[in-house]
C-alpha cells in the first residue's frame, strides 16, 4: 500500500463525493419544484384564475429556500463534526472513553478483556506511527467497531462491547486492524464528510415527517377544509416528507458508490498488517452466523458507513448498502474458508515463519531502519510484534502514568527534562517554567522522580513512551492543550538548544493535537526549496561523517528533488546551507506540512538518501526522522 497513492485517492474520492451530492441537490430541487407546483395547482385549482402563475412563483420560492435548508444543515453538520472530530462521533453513539482510571466502572465488559483491547490498539499505534487513538466502548451486544477523525494523527476508536466479549484476541486484532486501515487510507476523512452529507440530504425528511404529524394532530380539531394556510402547510409537509425519502434513498447509493470498495480494501489491509487471515474472517463469520451487528443508538443510521459491520437499524436498502454483503467479504479474504466449522476449528493458514533469537536493543535499532517513504502507513506484522516487546520493556509504573490524564502531563515533562543537561542553573529555568504555570499542581519533586525513571529508560523506548502519552494529552481542554505545548518548548530551550529528541517531541505533540483540516498547496515553491535544504543539510551534520562526505550526503539528497517535475524548474534554489539550526529545522518542517503528498513523498525520499548515504543510522538521524514524517502527516512506525 502507497500511503501517498491512498491519500491521493482519498482527497480525489472526496471531490467526487461533493460532485455527487451537489447532483442529488439539483435532482431533488428539481423533483421538489415540480412537486410543490403540481400540488398548489391541484389544491387551489377553484380559488385561483391565475394559478398556473402563482404556482410557479411558490414553487420556485420553496425550491430556492429548499435548497438553503439542505446545504445550510449539511455545512453545519460538517463544521460540528469538523470541531468535534472523532470524539463527537463517539459521544453521538454514547460511546464511553476508556482510560485506566475508569475501567472497573464499565458495565458487563471484564476488566481484562478491555485492558487486551486497549494493549491491541497500543502494538497496531506504534507499529503504524499515528498517536495512539483514544477507544471508546459502545454498549452494545453486536459485534461492530469504527474509526473516526479528520487525519491519521488525531483519530478515535469505537468498539462493542460485544466486540469485545464475543471476538478472541486474533479476531479482534484482526478487527481494529481494518480501522486503522481506514485511518491510514484517509477513510475516516471522508466519513465524516460523508455524515454531514448525510445529515443534510434526510434532514428534510424529518422536517415533513413533523409537519405532517403536527398538521395531522391539529386537524383532528377543525373541520376538514380544503385550501387557506392548511392547504399550504399540508402540500409542504408531503412535498418534504417524500423528497425526504428520496435523499435517503440518495445518500444511500452515494454511501454505496464511495464505501463498499474502502470495506474490501480495509479487510485486504488487516490481512497485510496481520499476516493473519483467520482473524478478521472469523470475526466477519460471527456476525453472519448469529452474534450480529447490531448498534441501538439513534445516531447509527447517520454514522452507518463508518462502522466494521452493517448496524442493524440502519436506514438504507440492500441494493445501496454501504457494506458488500459478509458472506462476499470473507471469500476475499480467504476463498477456502470453511463456513461449516466451528469458530475454534479454524485455523490461520498464514506461512509460519522461524523464529531468530536477536539482541533485543540491536534488532530494536534496525527495525526502523533508515527513513523511507515506503514505510509510510505501513504496518507489517513484525512491527507489531515489536511493539508488543516494547510495551513489555517499558515499566509498568510509566505505562500507568501514560495512560492516566493527571499523571500524563507531568511524565511528558520529565521526558524532555531527561533529555536536557543537567545543571543547577539549567534545573532553576525549568521549574521556574513549572511553577510559574502550574504553582504546586505540579510537584517538582515529583517530577524530578519520573526523570529519573526515564533516564533509566533505554533511549530506544523513549519515543514509543512519548507516542502512549498522546491520548492522555488529548483528553486535556484546549487551554492546557495550549499550556503543554508551550511548557515543552520552554523546557527544551532551557539549556539554551533544541535536541533532536526534543524537535521529536516538539513536532509529535503539535500533530497529535492539531484539529486543523488539512491545507495543501498554499506554498511558494522557492520557500519549500529552501526548507528542503534546510532539513537536508541539518540531518547531514547529525550524520558524524567526515567534511567531504556531509556535502556528498547533501548533494544526493538535494539531487532527488532537482530531479523531481515539482521541483526541477527550482533546482538553483536547491543549495547546501553552511549552518541551519534547530528552530530553522521546526520552522521548515512547517511549511512542508503545507505540501501536498505527492510532494511529501519527494522530500520523504531526498530525506532518506540523505541519511541512508554512509548506510548507518545515528540515534539523532532515528530522531528526526520520527519528526520529519509527523510533520509531513505520514504514520511511520515509533519502534
Amino acid at each position: 500500500m502507497n500511503f501517498f497513492e491512498q491519500q491521493d485517492k482519498a482527497r480525489s474520492k472526496t471531490f467526487r463525493l461533493v460532485g455527487l451530492f451537489l447532483l442529488s441537490i439539483v435532482t431533488l430541487g428539481i423533483i421538489a419544484f415540480f412537486a410543490v407546483y403540481l400540488g398548489y395547482i391541484t389544491v387551489f385549482e377553484d380559488e385561483y384564475y391565475y394559478i398556473e402563475e402563482e404556482a410557479f412563483s411558490f414553487a420556485l420560492l420553496f425550491t430556492v429556500v429548499f435548497v438553503i435548508i439542505l446545504l445550510s444543515a449539511t455545512w453545519i453538520k460538517i463544521i460540528q463534526l469538523r470541531r468535534g472530530g472523532g470524539t463527537q462521533v463517539a459521544k453521538e453513539l454514547g460511546g464511553i472513553l476508556l482510560e485506566v482510571g475508569n475501567l472497573e466502572n464499565i458495565g458487563d465488559v471484564p476488566q481484562h478483556k478491555i485492558k487486551v483491547l486497549m494493549n491491541i490498539n497500543k502494538e497496531m499505534a506504534l507499529a503504524s506511527g499515528v498517536p495512539v487513538p483514544n477507544l471508546y466502548l459502545i454498549e452494545d451486544e453486536g459485534v461492530n467497531a469504527f474509526a473516526a477523525g479528520y487525519s491519521p494523527l488525531n483519530s478515535v476508536i469505537g468498539v462493542t462491547s460485544g466486540a469485545i466479549n464475543a471476538l478472541t484476541r486474533e479476531e479482534l486484532q484482526g478487527v481494529i486492524a481494518h480501522e486503522y486501515s481506514h485511518i491510514l487510507n484517509g477513510d475516516v476523512k471522508i466519513n465524516l464528510r460523508f455524515a454531514g452529507i448525510v445529515f443534510g440530504l434526510t434532514v428534510i425528511y424529518y422536517i415533513g415527517e413533523f409537519l405532517l404529524r403536527f398538521f395531522t394532530r391539529g386537524s383532528r380539531r377543525r373541520s376538514n377544509k380544503k385550501g387557506g394556510a392548511g392547504g399550504i402547510i399540508i402540500i409542504i409537509a408531503i412535498a418534504l416528507f417524500v423528497i425526504g425519502l428520496l435523499g435517503r434513498v440518495l445518500a444511500n447509493i452515494i454511501g454505496s458508490l464511495v464505501s463498499k470498495q474502502r470495506e474490501f480494501l480495509a479487510d485486504a489491509s488487516a490481512v497485510q498488517f496481520t499476516r493473519n487471515p483467520n482473524g478478521i474472517a472469523n470475526a466477519l463469520n460471527k456476525i453472519r452466523s448469529g452474534f450480529g451487528s447490531e448498534v441501538t443508538s439513534a445516531s447509527s443510521s447517520k454514522f452507518s458507513h463508518m462502522f466494521f459491520g452493517t448496524p442493524a437499524n440502519s436506514s438504507g436498502f440492500s441494493a445501496f448498502g454501504t457494506h458488500p454483503p459478509l458472506i462476499d467479504r470473507i471469500k476475499r479474504i480467504d476463498p477456502t474458508f470453511d463456513f461449516s466449522k466451528s469458530y475454534g476449528d479454524q485455523k490461520s493458514k498464514a506461512p509460519t515463519t522461524k523464529k531468530v533469537k536477536r539482541d533485543n536493543k540491536a534488532f530494536i535499532e534496525n527495525v526502523a531502519g533508515a527513513i523511507v517513504a515506503t514505510q509510510a502507513g505501513n504496518v507489517q506484522s513484525v512491527n507489531i510484534k515489536k511493539a508488543s516487546e516494547i510495551l513489555k520493556k517499558i515499566p509498568d509504573q510509566l505505562l500507568s502514568y501514560a495512560s492516566k490524564k493527571t499523571e500524563a502531563t507531568p511524565l511528558l515533562y520529565a521526558l524532555i527534562m531527561a533529555g536536557s543537561k543537567q545543571t543547577k542553573l539549567i534545573g532553576s529555568i525549568q521549574k521556574r517554567i513549572i511553577s510559574e504555570k502550574y504553582g504546586s499542581d505540579i510537584s517538582f519533586k515529583d517530577l524530578e522522580d519520573k526523570t529519573e525513571s526515564i533516564k533509566r529508560l533505554d533511549l530506544g523506548y523513549r519515543l514509543p513512551l512519548l507516542n502512549l502519552i498522546i491520548p492522555s494529552i488529548k483528553q486535556l481542554t484546549e487551554k492546557e492543550k495550549s499550556l503543554v505545548k508551550f511548557c515543552v518548548k520552554g523546557l527544551a530551550l532551557a539549556d539554551g538548544k533544541i535536541s533532536t529528541l526534543e524537535i521529536a517531541a516538539i513536532q509529535i505533540l503539535k500533530s497529535a493535537l492539531n484539529d486543523k483540516d488539512d491545507n495543501f498547496g498554499s506554498n511558494n515553491e522557492d520557500v519549500e526549496c529552501l526548507s528542503i535544504s534546510r532539513v537536508v543539510c541539518f540531518i547531514a551534520s547529525k550524520g558524524k561523517m567526515s567534511e567531504v562526505n556531509t556535502k556528498k550526503a547533501i548533494e544526493k539528497g538535494l539531487n532527488v528533488c532537482k530531479r523531481s517535475p515539482f521541483f526541477s524548474k527550482h533546482s538553483s534554489k536547491l543549495t547546501p546551507l553552511s549552518e541551519v539550526t534547530p528552530e530553522d529545522v521546526l520552522k521548515s518542517l512547517e511549511t512542508l506540512s503545507n505540501s501536498i503528498f505527492k510532494k511529501k513523498e519527494v522530500c520523504l525520499n531526498a530525506f532518506s538518501e540523505t541519511i541512508n548515504f554512509d548506510k548507518k543510522i545515528t540515534t539523532e538521524e532515528k530522531e528526526l526522522q520520527y519528526a520529519i514524517f509527523e510533520a509531513l502527516g505520514c504514520p511511520h512506525p515509533k519502534i
